[in-house]
C-alpha cells in the first residue's frame, strides 16, 4: 500500500506521513451476518487497526433507486474486526456509501469516500450521477469489469485506480481515460469481494479546518464489490478429478482417443534451459473413464518439445518438433526436426509418414477429417540461423500415396499459436509474432475456398493472452485457454468471443483435452510466477 500512495500521488508529504495514515483507508462491506461494516484498514483483510474519531463520526447511507437512507451503526470491538456495524441487516439492493474528512496533514485536507456494491453488478454505466466529490461505479463486462471514476458528476481523467482482492493483494492497476473509465480483465477479479483504490488531489484548494490550515485537498475513494459469479468456470457437471501427471512439463502433444487422453514429449526443464536431459521421450496414457486410473507410459520415442499432435482415427499423428543436441549446461544446439510418426493406439506401434518439406518447431497442427493441417513456427538448425516459417501444408492421409500440400501463403509469421479444427475451418490463435511480439490476432484459413481471412481478437489484458494459448473443438464451440487464466468461446455468430470464465490455474504452453461435450481437461503448462503445474483442471465450456 506504501508504494500504492507513492506511486499514486507522487507526493513528497505522503511519503512522510506516519504510519497509521499512511496505509490506512475507511472501507465498507456487507459482513457474514448481513449488516453494514465500516473499518479502517491497509486492505480489505486488515480489520482490526483502530478507528480514528474522525472516520467514526462519518454517516453511512444505503442508496436504492427510491432514496438515500442514513443506516444507524453501533462500534464493534473484538480480536477480528474494530470498526462500526450496523444494526440491522443491510438491504442486498442498495449501494452503501460514506464520506469522512479525516483532518489537515502537513497542509492537506484529507476526505475520504467509501462505497460497497452488495447487489449484482449493473452490465452497463449511468452517466446521470451527479453526485459530488469522489466516486466510483464498477460495471460487469463480457471480458471483466469496468471502474468509473467520476469527480463532481464528471469523468475523471488519467486518475490511477488499484484493484485488490479480498486478501489484501495487488492483482492490478489501470489509469482510467478521458471517459474516467479503468478497465481490469476477468483473470485479475477474484470470486467473493474485491476493492478498488483511487485518488484526486484538488492543488489550491486551501483554508481553515478548525484552527489547522491547508494547502490543498486530497481526495480518496475506496469501493468494494463481489466478483461476478459467470467469471467462475463452473465445474458442476463434473465433482472427479484427474491423476497428476509423472512429471512437469510444457511445449508437448496432447489429443485424445477413445476413452484415453495421450500426451507426448514435452519440456521438463528450467524455462529458457534445453538438453537432451530435459526433454521427455514419452507417450503417456490416461484412461478417461477410469477415476483411479494414473498416467503411464505406453510407448517411447524421439525427445521432442515443441511438437504438435494430432488424432486420427485409432492413431496419434505426431509432427515435428524440436530436438536439444547438447547435454545440459552446454550452449544450446537446438534442431527442428521434420519427421512425421503415428502411433496406433491399437496395435501399439509407430508407422512412418511423409516428412514436413523442413524442420518445424514451436508450430501447431489441426485435422479436418482425414487431412492435417501444419501452421506457423520457425526452423531451428543448431548454430545455424533460425527460419521462421511462411508456410502452411496439408496431408492428406485417405490419400493412396499422402505427400505434403503447401497452401495458399499465411498473411502472418508467428510461432508459439494454437490451431484448432472448427466447424469445417482452421483458425490460428495468437501466438509471438516474427516482428511484432507477443499477439492475441486470430486468422482462419477455409479450405473450401482455399483462402485466409481474418478472425475476432482473442480479449486480453496484454498480447501475452494470446502467447502458448490452448484451444479445442468440443461440444460444436471452440474453447480457448490463455495466459491471463481467461477461458473463451468463440460467439456462435463467429464474431467475437465470449468470457465464460476463468481457470484456477493461468497456463500457458499448455493443452485442451476434451472430456466430453461440456468440459476439457486443461494439462501441463507452465506459469511465469508460480512455475510448471502437474495437476490437470477441470474447465466447463458452458
Amino acid at each position: 500500500m506504501k508504494k500504492y500512495l507513492k506511486g499514486l500521488f507522487s507526493l513528497t508529504a505522503l511519503l512522510i506521513l506516519s504510519a497509521p495514515l499512511q496505509a490506512h483507508f475507511p472501507w465498507l462491506i456487507v459482513d457474514e451476518d448481513g449488516k453494514a461494516a465500516l473499518f479502517f484498514g491497509e486492505g480489505l483483510a486488515d480489520r482490526a487497526y483502530h478507528m480514528p474519531d474522525s472516520i467514526a463520526a462519518c454517516k453511512v447511507y444505503a442508496e436504492t433507486k427510491d432514496g438515500k437512507m442514513a443506516l444507524t451503526l453501533v462500534p464493534k470491538d473484538t480480536q477480528e474486526f474494530v470498526g462500526l456495524v450496523s444494526k440491522t441487516k443491510a438491504d442486498p439492493n442498495s449501494r452503501l456509501s460514506a464520506q469522512a474528512t479525516y483532518g489537515v496533514y502537513h497542509g492537506n485536507r484529507l476526505i475520504y469516500y467509501a462505497s460497497h456494491i452488495p447487489r449484482e453488478l449493473a452490465t452497463a454505466w449511468s452517466s446521470s450521477d451527479s453526485r459530488e466529490g469522489l466516486c466510483a461505479e464498477a460495471v460487469a463486462t463480457q471480458h471483466g469489469v469496468d471502474i468509473y471514476v467520476r469527480w463532481n458528476g464528471q469523468p475523471l481523467t488519467d486518475a490511477e485506480v488499484k484493484l485488490f482482492s479480498s486478501d489484501g493483494s495487488e492483482q492490478g492497476e489501470a489509469s482510467t481515460g478521458s471517459d474516467g473509465k479503468a478497465s481490469f480483465s476477468s483473470s485479475l477479479i477474484k470470486p467473493g469481494l474485491n476493492g478498488i483504490i483511487c485518488g484526486n488531489t484538488v492543488s489550491g484548494d486551501s483554508g481553515k479546518l478548525g484552527d489547522a490550515p491547508y494547502d490543498s485537498t486530497m481526495h480518496y475513494c475506496t469501493m468494494t464489490f463481489k466478483g461476478p459469479e459467470r467469471f467462475a468456470v463452473s465445474r458442476q457437471a463434473s465433482e472427479r478429478s484427474y491423476a497428476e501427471l509423472p512429471y512437469e512439463i510444457t511445449s508437448f502433444g496432447a489429443v485424445r482417443v477413445g476413452d484415453t487422453a495421450y500426451v507426448y514429449g514435452g519440456h521438463t526443464g528450467d524455462a529458457h534451459s534445453y538438453s537432451t536431459e530435459e526433454q521427455s521421450n514419452e507417450l503417456l496414457a490416461l484412461d478417461l473413464s477410469d477415476p483411479g486410473a494414473k498416467w503411464t507410459a505406453v510407448a517411447t520415442g524421439e525427445r521432442l518439445q515443441g511438437l504438435a499432435m494430432v488424432p486420427h482415427k485409432t492413431s496419434i499423428v505426431l509432427i515435428g518438433g524440436f530436438t536439444a543436441r547438447n547435454k545440459r549446461g552446454e550452449e544450446h544446439d537446438l534442431d527442428s526436426r521434420a519427421q512425421v510418426r503415428a502411433f496406433d493406439t491399437q496395435t501399439k506401434s509407430w508407422v512412418e509418414l511423409p516428412s514436413l518439406p523442413a524442420g518445424r518447431s514451436s508450430h501447431d497442427a489441426a485435422i479436418i477429417g482425414d487431412t492435417v493441417y501444419v501452421v506457423g513456427g520457425w526452423d531451428m538448425q543448431g548454430a545455424g540461423e533460425t527460419q521462421w516459417h511462411d508456410s502452411a501444408w496439408k496431408l492428406d492421409q485417405s490419400a493412396a500415396e499422402p505427400q505434403w500440400q503447401e497452401l495458399p501463403k499465411p498473411p502472418f509469421e508467428r510461432r508459439a499459436l494454437a490451431a484448432v479444427a472448427h466447424q469445417g475451418l482452421l483458425y490460428v490463435i495468437g501466438g509471438m509474432d516474427h516482428a511484432g511480439g507477443p499477439t492475441r490476432k486470430v486468422d482462419i484459413y477455409d479450405p473450401s475456398s482455399e483462402t485466409w481471412m481474418s478472425g475476432p481478437e482473442l480479449p486480453g489484458q496484454s498480447p501475452m493472452a494470446g502467447f502458448g494459448a490452448a484451444g479445442w473443438s468440443v461440444g460444436g464451440r471452440l474453447i480457448v485457454s490463455t495466459y491471463e487464466g481467461e477461458v473463451v468461446r468463440l460467439a456462435e455468430d463467429g464474431d467475437s468471443w465470449e468470457s465464460i470464465g476463468k481457470s484456477e490455474d493461468s497456463r500457458f504452453f499448455h493443452r485442451l483435452i476434451p472430456i466430453d461435450a461440456s468440459q476439457v481437461l486443461a494439462v501441463g503448462g507452465a506459469n511465469m510466477e508460480s512455475g510448471k503445474f502437474l495437476k490437470p483442471e477441470v474447465l466447463s465450456v458452458n
